[in-house]
């Protein structure tokens, strides 16, 4: 989910440079929004505590960078509802410099929670585009680990303790400004496992990412923690073999991180495969039954 606003000229699902500010929502909470100057990425944070009522959009919103150089000022003028998202019609952004003269711009936007139809899904139709990582780099201990990503397990992955285990993950380029971290989670007495966070370079700003739960399954929800993990940077899958009992029932899982609006990114499932008797007859829990296939 993400609240963003775009200039009103422009079709973010077209046009580059389309966006003016970005903001994603991790389980409900607004995370820092985010707006590119050139090159540069700058983090904001939300500063009024206006919060509204119902299912519309406050019609002013501040945020402010942490030293104060950049603040933007939301005005939401012409709003309406379609489903469970909020569209904005109209908005003007006024954006201000600290020793320049502030400008503005006139916007769209929207609080929204894009997701995949059940018939993309069923066709191999992944909403977002498929995206490459670079080679993962290795690292054995937290101190490797910028401090954001690990502020940002603590807020957004509660149930973590990554200070409780050997401190071992991975690190993969996303782009030049984006990287996804691999940290370790929770040490089981069978397994082990691990959380994964976007983070932009040289930013404050990161997040955990979630995997999404079983389509049309009313008892499966997104969640963090992924066990015993294996990464494919060719194609951006990550996957897990889990076995359970005596050794013969588990489950197996493939996700795949693809790129969405707002130069963010998102796991989709691609697989899911589970083996719930265990019956004394050992496997692949790549062939367990399958449950869910995206193909």
């Amino acid at each position: 989910c993400h609240i963003a606003f775009w200039q009103k000229n422009k079709d973010p699902k077209k046009d580059k440079y389309a966006y003016l500010l970005y903001a994603p929502f991790n389980d409900g909470q607004e995370l820092p929004a985010w707006i590119k100057i050139g090159k540069t990425v700058h983090e904001l944070e939300r500063k009024d505590s206006v919060v509204s009522q119902g299912q519309s959009l406050e019609p002013l919103r501040l945020y402010r960078s942490d030293k104060g150089t950049y603040t933007v000022v939301v005005e939401v003028i012409k709003q309406h509802v379609e489903g469970d998202d909020i569209k904005v019609d109209d908005a003007r952004l006024i954006f201000t410099r600290s020793k320049h003269i502030s400008f503005t711009a006139r916007a769209k936007g929207e609080l929204a929670c894009p997701s995949a139809p059940a018939q993309q899904l069923a066709s191999g139709d992944l909403y977002g585009d498929a995206i490459q990582l670079g080679r993962g780099k290795d690292f054995t201990s937290l101190s490797s680990v910028p401090k954001s990503v690990l502020r940002a397990v603590k807020s957004n992955a509660p149930d973590c303790s990554p200070q409780d285990t050997v401190g071992a993950g991975s690190r993969f380029a996303i782009s030049s400004a984006m990287s996804l971290w691999e940290v370790p989670c929770n040490m089981y007495a069978r397994t082990a496992s691990s959380v994964y966070v976007a983070a932009l370079n040289n930013t404050k700003y990161a997040s955990v990412l979630l995997f999404p739960p079983l389509p049309d399954d009313p008892s499966s929800s997104p969640r963090y923690e992924i066990r015993l993990p294996t990464m494919q940077p060719r194609d951006a899958s990550v996957t897990s073999e889990f076995y359970d009992g005596d050794g013969t029932c588990g489950s197996y899982e493939k996700y795949q991180l693809r790129a969405v609006e707002g130069e963010a990114v998102e796991f989709f499932l691609v697989e899911y495969r589970n083996k719930e008797k265990c019956d004394g007859r050992t496997g692949d829990a790549k062939r367990f039954p399958l449950v869910f296939s995206a193909h």
